[in-house]
């Protein structure tokens, strides 16, 4: 029953003492941690060059081997270390499991600045291992709080969102590509968005992203306490009907009493972060795809001489996040700010609009419903320690 919550996001809704066997339930994220240390270290050495010596070392087969390994190694090796050591530690007694755990710490804390100072990779050895000193509660803190339930659901649901790029596209883009498309062809868009550096545009990025944020969670939190008073007020019958499909449809007494267990503060910190994770994803996938629409566009549609007479100048050669683009950059600063802008646009209209709102927020708001309909038979089968048989 509890990890059906966990699953879902909420592990802040689930009455199990979280502070049971925390050191070994954090093993695995330490595993995480001294992995990804020396692996982006020896990145940070190999890409520690100027462009000019860049350039010569990736003429050498060996260093672009090298840099590939490394950088597929510092996204793969880590995770699945930590998954592997996941599943491999619920086979073992808990002596050995607290063995290891204890081993763990010490290789992260003392054995990897050891280590890494030796091998050239990292100097200042007491530097780091007070760093990885500091690391260890904060991995303890969140793993109590439930960080990683929470992240797992926030991956599985960015998959989910990135396979809904085809109703994106069907449903959002045409509407948003006639309101956009003229500033894009505007010559003031594109000489404010070329005068900026990109550290200044980045700022308005944030900005944009901050009003997103505000509004949905204005929203979210609206939306949170309206499902609340429904389901206290709610029939049982509306309880059954919400909770149909999972492990608690067969659980509900006939009478059932509602409205007796009102949401914790952390449980609404709980729900509500799930809602504004899932909805900020879908902005983030809709931003990136309007982005990239913007940047084939642009390169089809404007020509290096119609940018320059627009910006009054030659537009240097664009890049993102030191990658070279063949482009100039001025069509990446449009592109940047007109997809954030974008972003900003779908967020207001998914949660206000009839069309957008029955297509991207409605599923949310079903989600957390099924959940806090579960919750509520789980806390009454359950009231006092929430322990349920497995």
């Amino acid at each position: 029953m509890e990890a059906w919550f966990r699953r879902r996001g909420l592990p802040l809704v689930v009455r199990r003492r979280r502070g049971t066997a925390l050191l070994e339930r954090t093993t695995p994220a330490l595993v995480f941690l001294l992995l990804i240390d020396p692996l982006l270290s020896g990145l940070g050495v190999l890409l520690a060059v100027d462009d000019e010596e860049f350039a010569r070392r990736t003429a050498n087969p060996g260093y672009v081997i090298a840099l590939l390994t490394l950088t597929v190694g510092a996204l793969v090796l880590p995770v699945l270390a930590g998954w592997l050591l996941a599943r491999t530690m619920r086979r073992m007694s808990e002596r050995t499991r607290r063995v290891l755990a204890a081993a763990v710490v010490m290789l992260t804390v003392i054995a990897l600045p050891l280590v890494e100072n030796w091998s050239g990779l990292r100097a200042g050895v007491l530097t780091h291992v007070l760093l990885n000193l500091v690391a260890v509660p904060v991995l303890l803190f969140l793993v109590y709080v439930g960080a990683g339930s929470i992240l797992s659901w926030a991956l599985r649901n960015a998959v989910y969102q990135l396979g809904k790029v085809g109703t994106l596209a069907s449903r959002a883009l045409p509407l948003l590509m006639l309101v956009v498309l003229f500033s894009f062809f505007a010559t003031e868009v594109w000489q404010v968005a070329a005068a900026l550096p990109r550290w200044r545009l980045w700022l308005v990025v944030a900005f944009l992203a901050a009003l997103a944020a505000l509004f949905l969670v204005a929203v979210l939190s609206e939306e949170l306490r309206t499902m609340v008073r429904t389901l206290r007020a709610g029939r049982t019958a509306d309880l059954v009907a919400h909770v149909t499909g999972t492990p608690f449809a067969d659980l509900i007494d006939e009478g059932h009493e509602r409205g007796k267990h009102p949401l914790t503060r952390p449980e609404k910190v709980n729900i509500a972060l799930v809602l504004f994770l899932a909805q900020a994803l879908q902005i983030v996938v809709f931003a990136s795809l309007m982005f990239a629409l913007f940047m084939v566009f642009g390169t089809l549609a404007v020509e290096p001489s119609v940018v320059e007479s627009w910006v009054g100048r030659e537009p240097p050669r664009g890049q993102l996040f030191g990658i070279q683009l063949p482009v100039t950059d001025a069509l990446v600063q449009v592109s940047l700010f007109l997809a954030m802008f974008s972003g900003l646009y779908f967020a207001a209209s998914a949660a206000t609009d009839p069309h957008y709102r029955r297509s991207f927020f409605e599923p949310l708001l079903a989600h957390v419903r099924m959940s806090l309909a579960a919750r509520e038979v789980y806390l009454t089968r359950w009231p006092n320690a929430g322990q349920p048989p497995y």
